[in-house]
């Protein structure tokens, strides 16, 4: 099967990396020239989005909302009949499908750890079939972990999973700091904080705990975890972090306005 991706930034080379095994996989972008010399002959390109769209059985968006209105129409003919897969945010299923008329349409939000097929990916539909379901999920799932919600929750999950690796990335990039203050070398200090985020996680999956189970799981009278989540609670850093989500949400919602009016 043949997946038209167009867009050639950070999500859409990913997707085709990670897809690359199971569809033959083209693209098309701005930039020929650019695109050309990245794909270095490992990816079929094409100077233009109608070529690209008309050569795909499935056809993926990794572009700009920006832009999604003008290249939807672009490719409306050529994309009759097809699945079109979006990866913009704030881009509804409605307004794809108003634009889109003779599609089948899908969303999806997927997160930075793509870049090593690790994303967990929130996607909706409209009006799919079963073999159309099939090849959504076999896409999403060629870069990572694939999640089906209702549409109503894509803002929330853009502020959640989407923007969350980069509040993550502040969580670990202050404890390998502290470490780094309390003398541990840098490299140490660094291996030490992604492997407690590597592993705390994969305890929570495996063995099912909630975040508190493990916490006191950890935590002893009298100890260093109290004492330490005691700052921790000085700081309102609970706070601090759902707030950093709502924010993300909020603009999530602004976009998603922004693209209806």
């Amino acid at each position: 099967m043949k997946a038209a991706i167009i867009g050639a930034g950070t999500v859409g080379r990913s997707i085709g990396e990670g897809i690359k095994n199971d569809f033959e996989v083209s693209f098309s972008s701005g930039s020929f020239e650019k695109l050309e010399k990245w794909s270095k002959g490992e990816f079929k390109v094409f100077d233009n989005n109608v070529e690209n769209a008309k050569y795909g059985d499935v056809i993926l968006l990794a572009i700009k909302p920006g832009i999604s209105d003008s290249v939807m129409e672009e490719i409306r003919s050529a994309a009759k009949g097809k699945l079109v897969i979006s990866f913009m945010a704030g881009i509804t299923l409605s307004h794809m499908q108003e634009m889109l008329k003779d599609s089948m349409v899908a969303r999806g939000m997927p997160s930075i750890p793509m870049l090593v097929q690790k994303s967990v990916t929130a996607y909706s539909y409209k009006n799919l079939d079963k073999e159309h379901k099939d090849v959504l999920e076999k896409v999403l799932k060629g870069f990572g972990s694939a999640v089906h919600i209702d549409e109503s929750y894509m803002d929330a999950v853009t502020g959640l999973s989407g923007s969350g690796p980069a509040f993550v990335a502040i969580m670990a990039d202050s404890m390998i700091n502290a470490g780094i203050l309390a003398g541990i070398p840098k490299i140490q200090a660094r291996e030490l904080v992604i492997d407690t985020f590597i592993n705390t996680m994969s305890l929570m999956r495996e063995k099912g705990f909630s975040a508190s189970d493990l916490r006191d799981e950890v935590m002893t009278p009298g100890g260093t975890t109290v004492a330490g989540i005691y700052e921790m609670e000085k700081a309102n850093a609970r706070t601090a972090i759902a707030n950093a989500v709502l924010g993300s949400y909020r603009r999530a919602k602004e976009i998603s306005k922004n693209s209806r009016d």
